[in-house]
């Protein structure tokens, strides 16, 4: 998918394996790709490429460290909210080696169920440390709510 970034086109389905990506270029790979996939293995797969080992996610329900742990985490979100999206609302706003942006997730095409805020650190083109805020609503727990 292409995501605009300070005026330039960046297509992140063209990265090659092992190529460094920037704290925006992260952010965008996260909701455009790993955190919607279904498939553990794929998932896995693309954070190896996109996240340092020892990665930390902190977020609501706890600090998770390592690409298992941020996995297995994404694999539950989604086995209860497979059909949600999440798409970025405004700009991610970066600085040296940190991105932060705005979000919202729910149904594609209706009202957003709950929003949030993430920010993450880059290091060395791969995702450090990710921080995730949820700011209005509260995400379901089924996929029948």
């Amino acid at each position: 998918m292409a995501g605009k970034l300070k005026g330039k086109i960046v297509t992140l389905a063209k990265r090659n394996e092992g190529e460094k990506m920037t704290a925006a270029e992260l952010m965008h790979h996260n909701f455009d790709k790993i955190f919607i996939e279904l498939d553990p293995v794929k998932r896995e797969a693309m954070m190896r490429n996109a996240y340092t080992e020892d990665c930390v996610w902190i977020h609501p329900g706890g600090r998770l460290v390592g690409i298992a742990a941020v996995n297995e985490a994404a694999s539950e979100i989604r086995k209860h909210i497979p059909e949600y999206r999440y798409t970025v609302v405004g700009d991610i706003r970066t600085m040296h080696n940190v991105g932060m942006c705005r979000w919202g997730s729910g149904l594609p095409g209706q009202p957003f169920r709950y929003t949030g805020t993430d920010v993450l650190e880059e290091r060395d083109g791969r995702v450090a440390v990710f921080y995730t805020f949820i700011d209005s609503g509260t995400p379901p727990v089924s996929s029948t709510e």
